[in-house]
């Protein structure tokens, strides 16, 4: 029996240092029938020249860069959307790498399963340096998965695989969201409004955390855009389409500003609570930067002072264990 076509897009931005692994990774997938669409997204380091590369030695590989910097999400939308063949889709990102069997088990999983939209997978969290810093386990059960969703998102957004009759039904990623974040959160929520959704109980997926991606500009929007993707899936609950769906843009621009406003009154607040995260994520110098941006933001705050040194005191400890 001929297997259904997997598509994989990858939206690249300056990620040369890490691109040749992750694309050897999807070179050495067990699944067959498999594509892959490439896309620079205006890099100023050598991302295209990779990309390139590799499309001219392996003809799975396909290249369709941007004139310019678009975002990810406008790039990924155009790739999936008017490029993808597949029966599957996938995003994979450019800084990340798979499991050889990664995508042979999640078409394995849809395939046995039609009543499944989406499955994502458990993932490995590694630091630059492909050190391993913890193992993310998600929930499988489709009923507890779509029971959680309101609290928090249930997936690794590039581990998801769906199916590309679900993803064209619901309008592929939203473009609202577009450098503001969560846009797999929204994606996998309204897919699991429609189908059941899980996840293959295999880590297959290494997630690079690293240090030199994260932003220097700490930005209020990004830290409470999942709140609005929960707040746009209670709107569906209640009247059956959301604020977008009905094209009420300036409805949500207004919630996203109402979300914002604690930040906007306390902007060193912002700053503590990413220190605070990517403390979570064994990121000390990125969480020594935030705490040092909410000293210079207040710097009559104590609060400020103390999350500094609570840093710099962990991460001591933790480069000498």
């Amino acid at each position: 029996m001929t297997k259904p076509l997997l598509s994989v897009v990858l939206s690249v931005y300056n990620a040369a240092p890490y691109l040749e692994e992750c694309l050897e990774s999807l070179a050495a997938q067990t699944y067959s029938p498999i594509e892959f669409w490439l896309a620079d997204d205006g890099s100023s380091d050598d991302s295209r020249a990779i990309l390139d590369r590799w499309a001219a030695k392996d003809s799975r590989f396909k290249t369709d860069h941007n004139d310019k910097n678009i975002g990810k999400i406008k790039t990924i939308n155009r790739l999936l959307l008017e490029r993808a063949k597949g029966k599957y889709l996938s995003v994979h990102d450019a800084d990340d790498y798979s499991a050889p069997n990664r995508f042979e088990l999640q078409l394995q999983f849809l395939e046995a399963e039609p009543d499944h939209g989406l499955c994502g997978t458990f993932y490995t969290k590694i630091s630059d340096d492909n050190k391993v810093l913890r193992k993310e386990k998600k929930h499988v059960s489709a009923d507890v998965i779509r029971a959680e969703l309101k609290n928090f998102n249930q997936f690794c957004g590039p581990t998801m695989v769906y199916r590309a009759d679900l993803f064209k039904r619901l309008g592929g990623y939203r473009l609202f969201l577009n450098r503001i974040g969560n846009e797999d959160y929204d994606l996998s929520y309204r897919a699991a409004e429609q189908m059941k959704c899980s996840n293959v109980p295999h880590f297959l997926y290494y997630y690079r955390q690293s240090e030199n991606s994260l932003s220097k500009t700490l930005k209020a929007e990004n830290a409470v855009s999942y709140k609005l993707v929960q707040w746009l899936a209670l709107e569906r609950a209640a009247e059956g389409k959301d604020a977008l769906q009905k094209n009420e843009v300036e409805r949500c621009v207004a919630q996203l500003e109402k979300l914002c406003q604690p930040y906007k009154e306390e902007p060193d607040l912002l700053c503590r609570e990413y220190a605070a995260a990517y403390m979570y994520e064994k990121l000390y110098r990125s969480a020594f930067y935030a705490a040092l941006q909410a000293i210079k933001i207040n710097p009559t705050k104590l609060i400020n002072y103390r999350t500094a040194f609570y840093i710099l005191r962990k991460a001591n400890f933790n480069l000498l264990n």
